[in-house]
């Protein structure tokens, strides 16, 4: 295995605010779009500066109306303290702001089509739709050449920034961005948290290890179940070669009853723990599908069976257009062999295996050495493998440094990652920190899934057209988002870190240009 447990300090963080003008701007869109309604909660306010707001949302769907009295707007401008927007605007609508007195102005610029609002009289801000037959644009720029006219902007809309209640967050300094490190996880997951993408396929991880707490709480919910398997009845359901397969499979003893490991069950919660369920930890993915493959060993026909599975399931969910099998897009594997050459003939069908699920659309995520040295040089397996479809990881730490410890290759490893003292699940209902490369590379095998469900339309249609270009794309753009960081720079393909935020911003907008010309 390639992770060691050491001691990890628990660290704090705290809340950052809007400037008042998102405030203003928000407020307007709560009234006019009778978005989800929080419930503010504000402490007793002899002065201003001992008021602490805090929130509860309602559940989806709710619906409110709620009369401002002037005497709390400022209390419940101060609650609104913890919303971002997002710059995406609400079609056609505009904002705009009258100085005092000059309705009568601001009015003969408007026909009668145009329909207006008032949102919040007391600061004279207004809603208005322009008329089919002229633009925003074209509104907004008679509007701001109007005399008493404060303010004009496009109306948008507002994402909650996705801060989530698990207990245990303020001590994984990898996700939670109050260390050195920031790979942007809040970022990324104000656009999703996993699970499906947006045509509604499911997106799964295959974790590659020794063997995993299937009852810990906080992964039950994301682990993958085998829909077309009945549990227990000893029968082939699905036809896929594989006897009561319901979460994934043991090669070690050709079962579907999996065994239970420290460091699997770790791994597993990184890429995918269950998140704001007010629980332990989250996960990468809070909505991940964890397929779980006990394989990981000093043998290669455990960890090719394992391998092997994996495989099988995504060409009969290809083969079936999703009715049975898996639509693994990751592999992640945190095992290897120390100062091997893989282009020997012992080790070169590491990388034709590879390069067959890679056929399929599968990334193998992988850890390198624990080993301060130069995989270039003294060679390892598997990220000393040049399969395309690899993604290579080494281990950094919280002060976004190199880990002493372990190795790197200029030519082999692709990027770095969070993996030391980094806290996650641990067997018998109970968290705990360990470090390694192991512990790095489920961040970014977590990404990747995170990746697929935050992708564009553009990027979907190209993965049902050719898996093996999508994953390659997807790997480039996985690659392209990395924070450089001087101790990775001429160590690593990419000379950075991680980036969740980035890289899962970019798959979002990622278009296809060729269909476009």
């Amino acid at each position: 295995m390639r992770g060691v447990f050491e001691s990890s300090e628990v660290r704090s963080f705290s809340i950052r605010f809007c400037n008042l003008l998102d405030l203003l701007q928000l407020l307007s869109l709560c009234i006019q779009r009778k978005m989800r309604i929080f419930q503010i909660y504000v402490e007793k306010t002899s002065s201003l500066h001992n008021t602490y707001p805090t929130f509860v949302q309602h559940e989806a769907g709710s619906k409110a109306h709620h009369k401002i009295p002037g005497g709390i707007m400022l209390k419940i401008v101060l609650g609104l303290l913890c919303l971002v927007s997002t710059a995406r605007a609400a079609e056609g609508d505009v904002i705009v702001r009258l100085e005092s007195g000059s309705d009568r102005s601001f009015r003969s610029q408007l026909t009668n089509a145009d329909q207006v609002e008032a949102l919040i009289p007391e600061l004279n801000l207004y809603l208005i739709r322009p008329a089919a037959v002229r633009s925003s644009m074209s509104l907004m720029r008679t509007l701001r050449a109007s005399p008493g006219t404060q303010n004009v902007f496009a109306d948008y809309e507002m994402k909650l920034r996705n801060i989530p209640n698990d207990v245990d967050y303020a001590k994984m300094w990898s996700l939670n961005g109050r260390s050195k490190v920031n790979i942007s996880a809040e970022q990324a997951w104000a656009i999703s948290t996993g699970g499906e993408n947006s045509a509604g396929d499911q997106i799964v991880v295959a974790v590659v290890d020794g063997g995993f707490d299937t009852n810990h709480a906080d992964l039950i919910p994301n682990l993958w179940i085998n829909k077309n398997e009945v549990a227990g009845n000893g029968v082939d359901d699905d036809g896929n070669g594989y006897v009561d397969d319901i979460f994934g499979w043991n090669a070690f003893n050709n079962s579907g009853k999996l065994n239970s490991d420290l460091h699997g069950t770790h791994v597993a919660g990184t890429v995918g723990a269950k998140g704001n369920n007010q629980l332990g930890i989250m996960g990468i993915n809070w909505d991940a599908h964890l397929m779980l493959v006990s394989a990981s060993s000093g043998s290669f026909s455990i960890v090719s069976k394992g391998y092997g599975y994996v495989l099988k399931m995504k060409k009969l969910w290809i083969e079936t257009n999703g009715q049975k099998g898996a639509n693994v897009v990751a592999t992640n594997s945190s095992f290897g062999v120390d100062e091997a050459d893989c282009q020997s003939s012992t080790y070169s069908v590491w990388n034709d295996i590879y390069n067959e699920m890679g056929k399929m659309g599968i990334l193998s995520v992988a850890a390198t050495a624990n080993n301060a040295v130069d995989v270039d040089k003294v060679g390892d397996v598997p990220t000393g493998c040049n399969s395309p479809f690899i993604v290579a990881v080494t281990n950094t730490d919280s002060s976004d440094r190199i880990y002493p410890r372990a190795a790197w290759g200029l030519n082999t490893v692709d990027l770095g990652a969070p993996g030391t003292d980094i806290y996650s699940t641990l067997p018998s209902q109970s968290y705990g920190p360990n470090t390694g490369t192991s512990m790095a590379t489920p961040h970014v095998a977590g990404a990747i899934g995170l990746m697929y469900a935050a992708a564009s339309a553009d990027h979907i249609a190209a993965t049902h057209a050719d898996p093996a270009a999508a994953a390659l794309l997807t790997k480039k753009i996985l690659l392209s988002s990395t924070d450089a960081n001087a101790t990775l720079a001429g160590k690593t393909v990419t000379g950075g870190r991680l980036n969740l935020g980035k890289a899962v911003v970019t798959i979002q907008r990622y278009e296809n240009k060729s269909t476009q010309e």
